[in-house]
């Protein structure tokens, strides 16, 4: 079941300094961000906006891939949840391998980054020309000895960092058919 965002959602930290949302009827949502990675005040209530709602729909859309209803909802939420509260990050491209085509990417867009001969799924949760901010679907990972990008993780890369994972996926099928 897909939740429907309505005017009784509402952001707020919970007791563990954990940024949450009130869904209403009793159903509260626990985004894994901590007050120390957001901006936001102590003490914080807010609406879930009209521009949240947005977010949420686009997000939700571009995981139509996830089969299961309930993970797409947590995923959109932890995403709209970075891209209205977390703290500006500085690149941190060093991690992932440059890529030789480059790649702009839309937002809500599912992306590949390249770590240790791995690639990790990502959506990317706000663009620019020049890097984006992204959120892992993957799991945990280690990025190196002391740094790891847990599932629904955010990081911010550079452009030249992210593979498309449609122009993979159509290179794929090229190669099955021909």
């Amino acid at each position: 079941m897909l939740l429907q965002p309505n005017d009784n959602w509402r952001w707020f930290l919970g007791k563990e300094r954990r940024l949450m949302l009130d869904l209403g009827e009793e159903m509260l949502f626990a985004t894994p961000y901590l007050q120390k990675q957001l901006v936001c005040p102590e003490g914080m209530h807010q609406c879930f906006s009209v521009e949240d709602t947005g977010l949420y729909y686009t997000f939700l859309d571009k995981l139509n891939t996830i089969s299961a209803p309930a993970q797409r909802v947590q995923a959109a939420l932890n995403a709209v949840a970075v891209a209205r509260f977390y703290k500006p990050l500085m690149p941190q491209s060093w991690f992932f391998t440059q890529q030789a085509d480059y790649h702009h990417p839309e937002l809500g867009e599912l992306i590949g980054l390249a770590v240790a001969g791995e690639r990790l799924t990502l959506m990317a949760v706000e663009t620019s020309a020049s890097a984006s901010v992204c959120m892992s679907l993957s799991v945990p990972v280690s990025l190196n000895d002391s740094k790891q990008l847990p599932t629904f993780g955010a990081i911010k890369v550079m452009n030249d960092r992210i593979i498309s994972l449609e122009e993979v996926e159509q290179e794929e099928e090229l190669r099955r058919v021909g």
